[in-house]
């Protein structure tokens, strides 16, 4: 494997993508297991996730149920791309391009909020702000804004250096797991507080994304906001017919 600096799991996902750019790997080619490279590699198949995790933001792979990881750009996209199909995909991204804090407090739900967050007025929560940056991208990829259930209020003190998404610290904390994600996507535009972290005018069209994470037993312990200025975010999905 060519020798490049950083991570292992970079240094893995880099030389993939160089393999893909010269096309020793072809468009449409299956990428080997998990368990083939990381046995090519010398390193243990949760570094292979991240590595493969790192190539699915950049656009150059993609990961089909029954079919394996294909490769489906030989370069990667100017914007950060998300595709995924399941809990596990989506905690992965979250290694390429963890939270950023910058403004971390507490505050209690008025009736705005908690309709927001679907939980209840008075109820407390753990407010989380910041941005996702992908690998070493110099623009955020968006704005974050997440409501902790404040039960779980002691992660903060596991936010600065985040390496995982904020659900898999309240998972790992508090021995919690996430049952289900509720998302929604929409049309919004960027308040001045997001702008100044995106560093883009006020105003500027976004792509909204909105996260409940339920916990076993139905109880929402997570709500996440994102917003992705245009042009810098890819949503991909791969839809396959029933029965083949």
């Amino acid at each position: 494997m060519t020798a490049l600096a950083g991570p292992m799991f970079r240094q893995i996902a880099g030389a993939i993508a160089a393999a893909i750019a010269d096309g020793t790997i072809a468009v449409g080619d299956l990428l080997p297991t998990e368990q083939e490279l990381a046995r090519r590699h010398g390193v243990s198949r949760h570094t292979v996730r991240e590595a493969l995790a790192a190539l699915r933001a950049g656009g150059l792979i993609e990961s089909r149920r029954g079919v394996g990881t294909c490769v489906v750009r030989r370069t990667a996209g100017g914007a950060y791309t998300e595709a995924y199909s399941s809990i596990e995909e989506l905690t992965r991204f979250a290694k390429g391009a963890p939270v950023q804090t910058d403004a971390v407090d507490e505050v209690t739900a008025d009736a705005a909020l908690a309709q927001l967050v679907r939980g209840r007025v008075g109820q407390g929560y753990l407010r989380i702000r910041g941005v996702r940056r992908h690998q070493d991208e110099a623009l955020p990829a968006c704005a974050i804004e997440v409501y902790v259930d404040a039960t779980y209020a002691g992660i903060a003190a596991s936010l600065p250096g985040l390496r995982q998404s904020i659900a898999e610290t309240v998972e790992a904390t508090y021995g919690l797991r996430i049952a289900r994600i509720e998302q929604e996507i929409s049309a919004d535009v960027i308040d001045e507080v997001a702008a100044a972290r995106l560093q883009v005018e006020p105003r500027t069209p976004a792509l909204q994304i909105r996260r409940w994470y339920v916990a076993d037993g139905g109880r929402i312990f997570e709500a996440a906001f994102s917003r992705y200025p245009i042009g810098r975010f890819t949503y991909r999905n791969v839809l396959l017919r029933r029965g083949g």
